[in-house]
């Protein structure tokens, strides 16, 4: 054993101690500065002084500037805002945890609804193309149910990034979703809208190399990608003269240029698809600026102010705006600003809710500078705080196999709400037809299409009122089929009582009482699965660890359970 001198052991304890004070002087710096402005501490009720209390000895036992990032990282992490997070550091940012670590997507494009894993595409030459359909459902992958194996993932990334909703998150990873790791393929076992159950091998990437284009698969055909927006004009039976609009940049000046020269090129339309799908936070006047073009006069926008007309020229006619889950920050102030002020129709998924406005700030050490979120806003004219929910469109596109399968369910179903005020139809009684068409109010739907569109023969609502229906009875098929199949086992009981209260609501007005009924009693068997599954997410930590004490627990009560056999067997047994 080598020993130190008492004085060459003081120096040494004295270098380590001043090594780690400008890592304990930013702690303090985070630590205070979150507590006077976060507005995620009150709003969500984050036990900040408990948290800092458990993290400081990381910061005081730190030893390296990787290490001191990553813990900055996790601190602010716990706040569950996705707009609070690093933004600089003296660190490469390979060096530090990543959000995709190890996703890929595998030539694939997948939705997530509440534990529900759902292929939104494949793409064209992909050895799985006809073997997956889209609208399939993963059950597991890897091995893992897909819902447990998805909880995986975002307890990994909420470990050092904030969160504010699951929606947005798993979205965001809707191309890049496969947790592949170091592996080059995955196998993952689907339920096919066709009724059938099969395992396929998943290559770590798509044909050529590439990831799955969800820009492609949402845009009409030959609509190429151009920075900032892009336009087209589409011919219907109704109109040649219907505007396609697609912001494909953040609100910011990058991207004010590109609309108005994209929205100029539909000088002369009748009717306007205004798509803002994976449309990018930024600046909450430029949102407004944007939006301004949608109207010839002033209009009153709440706290805000007003929003005032821009460009050369506005727009006054029908207009519906596709939204998704993608869309956060000041894409939702867009968002708000032609949705409260009732000038569109909004049809899609509701918008990411990332509504607490951030700050930066610079640390002392001057080793990292983290933005804050410090004022947790409410929407301007109607007062609701989206953080975490994010903001509802008027008409929701559901994750139906059906629905999913459709070229572009929320274009067709926006040209099908263009067509009747196109011919006349009043904004409010459409948009809240088309609404309880989604609802299950297929006999209403009917009645109130008869007055919207009474001056066209064959409204392409028909259509869509015949795939919704169909779809509402398929996804209740689904629900039923993934709860009591063998080869669906363990089953998702939580995920599936979570969708339950919408569906049955749905099913129930649309007449579907005897499909209703068979899905409620199967999940009324499957308690024991759901008590299992909550009792494994609350005994596994973040990193999907937990102590013997635990797992003994958990097995000695849910172990007869198809969960607790697998847990035994591929978890714990490990």
């Amino acid at each position: 054993m080598i020993r130190f001198a008492p004085a060459v052991a003081l120096a040494a304890l004295t270098t380590i101690a001043a090594a780690q004070r400008p890592y304990l002087d930013d702690f303090a710096f985070i630590r205070e500065t979150v507590a006077k402005h976060g507005a995620a501490v009150e709003s969500k009720k984050i036990p900040w002084k408990s948290i800092t209390a458990k993290m400081r000895p990381r910061f005081a036992e730190c030893t390296s500037d990787v290490d001191h990032v990553t813990n900055v990282m996790a601190l602010l992490a716990t706040l569950r805002d996705s707009h609070t997070g690093v933004t600089r550091s003296s660190i490469k940012w390979d060096d530090l945890p990543s959000k995709w670590d190890g996703l890929y997507g595998g030539g694939m494009w997948f939705g997530y609804d509440r534990g529900l894993v759902i292929v939104r595409g494949v793409m064209a030459g992909h050895p799985l193309e006809k073997r997956v359909p889209v609208g399939s459902v993963a059950i597991t992958i890897d091995g893992w149910p897909a819902w447990l194996a998805m909880e995986r993932e975002q307890r990994r990334i909420a470990r050092h990034r904030g969160i504010s909703s699951a929606h947005s998150l798993f979205a965001s990873m809707g191309n890049r979703f496969l947790p592949f790791g170091d592996k080059q393929r995955l196998d993952v076992a689907f339920f096919t809208p066709d009724g059938d159950f099969r395992t396929e091998a998943v290559p770590r990437w798509g044909p050529d190399g590439r990831a799955f284009s969800m820009f492609e698969a949402t845009v009409p055909p030959d609509v190429k990608r151009k920075p900032g927006a892009v336009s087209t004009m589409l011919t219907t039976r109704w109109s040649e003269k219907v505007g396609y609009l697609r912001i494909t940049g953040s609100m910011n000046r990058d991207t004010a240029g590109p609309f108005h020269r994209a929205f100029d090129a539909l000088r002369g339309m009748e009717a306007l698809v205004l798509d803002c799908r994976g449309m990018g936070g930024g600046g909450d006047r430029t949102a407004w600026e944007l939006a301004g073009r949608l109207f010839p006069k002033a209009v009153d926008n709440g706290r805000n102010g007003r929003i005032e007309p821009s460009g050369d020229w506005q727009f006054d006619g029908p207009v519906v705006m596709l939204q998704d889950e993608i869309e956060v920050s000041s894409a939702e102030t867009f968002t708000w600003a032609v949705s409260e002020t009732e000038r569109v129709i909004s049809v899609g998924r509701p918008t990411g809710g990332w509504s607490i406005i951030p700050k930066v700030f610079k640390c002392p050490s001057g080793l990292v500078d983290f933005r804050l979120g410090v004022n947790d806003r409410p929407t301007p004219i109607r007062g609701i705080r989206t953080e975490g929910t994010g903001w509802p469109p008027d008409v929701l596109i559901p994750y139906g196999p059906i629905a999913v399968a459709r070229d572009d369910a929320a274009r067709e179903v926006a040209l099908a709400i263009l067509e009747c005020l196109h011919g006349g139809a009043p904004v409010g009684a459409t948009r809240d037809a088309f609404a309880g068409l989604f609802a299950g109010r297929f006999k209403a739907f009917d009645r109130s299409l008869r007055k919207l569109a009474k001056r066209t023969k064959k409204p392409a609502a028909r259509d869509v009122a015949d795939w919704v229906e169909r779809d509402l009875a398929a996804t209740l098929d689904r629900e039923r089929t993934l709860l009591t199949a063998k080869k669906a086992q363990p089953v998702d009981a939580m995920g599936a009582a979570a969708r339950f209260e919408e569906l049955a609501a749905r099913g129930k007005a649309a007449g579907m009482r005897t499909k209703v009924d068979a899905l409620q009693k199967a999940l009324r068997r499957r308690l024991a699965d759901g008590a299992a599954q909550r009792a494994l997410l609350d005994t596994l930590g973040a990193d999907f660890d937990a102590p013997d004490a635990k797992r003994r627990a958990f097995l000695q009560r849910h172990g007869r359970t198809p969960l607790g056999k697998w847990t035994r067997d591929a978890l714990f047994g490990k």
